[in-house]
């Protein structure tokens, strides 16, 4: 990727835009060296790269100085004490986007021995009242755009139970209307999964807005490549918990209090034994059902 091409894309996270003046040129001119190093585009090393950047010149008090923040002890003190909210699974796509940054950046930074990833609790489903909160921020973003780009989020990860890497791989070709709406997952798990009748009428809505080729989530896109939800997410304003892995919880949750038997919500999940769904049961309601499946009224 050139200059020029990296000065096009302009990234500029919401979270750290009153601080960009000031830590804007090292992100940028880091990611601009590392692309060259890496062979890695700007677009999958920015949100890591910005949200490291911005921990350890704001938390940390660190200078700006890529000897002292591209290190293997500050990657895993960031990991460990400012990522606390991400799964594991995103702390070791973050630690593995920056370690590769580092290699290219400051190589010496590596020799430092990597600490293990403690083991996550399981990801805790939003209860009704939250996800109501979500349907709100969704459609209240400041333009058309990222309104249909929320809905879209939402739907796909509350409604089918989408990872996120999965989110990024739907297009409008591959939701069926013949019916009930059902969504075709191609890639990894493949398999046809039915959405939940409370996202229907906001995804037949944004439908109408999309053509067949269109990706349904951030359609413009030329490829689906991680951090690209991450992107998206970072640019909204909100103090709002919005992660795919716990809309996917809960959609899990929703079909277990529901009654879906659990091979069936095996084969429409991609999960592939019950040891996944054995952890969400401590979430299970003690009266049962209250509270699922969610009210379809709220979202019409």
């Amino acid at each position: 990727m050139t200059d020029l091409d990296l000065t096009e894309y302009d990234y500029r996270p919401i979270n750290a835009l009153p601080y960009w003046d000031v830590i804007g040129p090292f992100v940028t001119e880091a990611v601009a060296d590392a692309t060259t190093g890496s062979g890695r585009d700007a677009r999958s090393l920015s949100p890591a790269t910005a949200a490291f950047v911005l921990w350890c010149w704001q938390s940390r008090g660190t200078p700006l100085d890529r000897e002292r923040i591209f290190r293997r002890t500050t990657i895993e003190e960031y990991v460990n004490l400012g990522m606390k909210a991400y799964t594991t699974g995103s702390k070791a796509a973050h630690r593995a986007t920056l370690t590769l940054i580092t290699g290219v950046l400051n190589p010496i930074g590596l020799t430092d021995r990597q600490r293990p990833i403690p083991r996550s609790a399981p990801t805790a489903p939003y209860s009704a009242h939250e996800v109501a909160a979500l349907h709100s921020w969704a459609t209240s973003q400041g333009t058309e755009h990222r309104r249909r780009d929320a809905i879209a989020l939402l739907t796909l990860g509350l409604g089918a139970g989408l990872a996120a890497r999965e989110i990024l791989g739907v297009r409008v070709s591959d939701i069926d209307r013949t019916g009930a709406i059902h969504v075709i997952v191609w890639e990894g798990r493949s398999r046809v999964v039915p959405l939940s009748p409370a996202w229907e009428r906001p995804l037949r809505r944004i439908l109408g807005e999309l053509q067949w080729d269109d990706w349904m989530f951030r359609p413009g896109r030329h490829s689906a490549t991680s951090g690209q939800v991450t992107d998206f997410l970072l640019r909204a304003r909100t103090e709002l918990d919005v992660r795919p892995a716990r809309m996917r919880a809960t959609w899990l949750l929703e079909h277990l209090v529901g009654g879906t038997p659990p091979q069936e919500l095996l084969r429409i999940s991609g999960l592939r034994n019950l040891a996944a769904l054995d952890k969400l049961r401590t979430f299970a309601p003690r009266s049962g059902v209250k509270n699922f499946p969610i009210d379809s009224n709220k979202f019409l």
